[in-house]
């Protein structure tokens, strides 16, 4: 493989992992606002300590 190939697979997948975790970012933010509004504190406490029940808790 030549290295300039090399290179730009390289920079393409640090850019796909800089936007997967920015999309992960927003999605445990949009969680967090929608359990503050709805009165979930508790919820939210929950959800930090159980990543099953953070899963379940994010498709609500």
């Amino acid at each position: 493989m030549s290295r300039e190939l090399e290179q730009w697979l390289l920079e393409e997948q640090r850019e796909g992992f800089k936007e997967g975790l920015e999309e992960g970012e927003d999605r445990v933010t949009t969680l967090f606002k929608r359990m503050k509004s709805d009165g979930r504190l508790q919820d939210f406490d929950n959800a930090l300590d159980d990543k099953t029940l953070s899963r379940r808790t994010e498709k609500l």
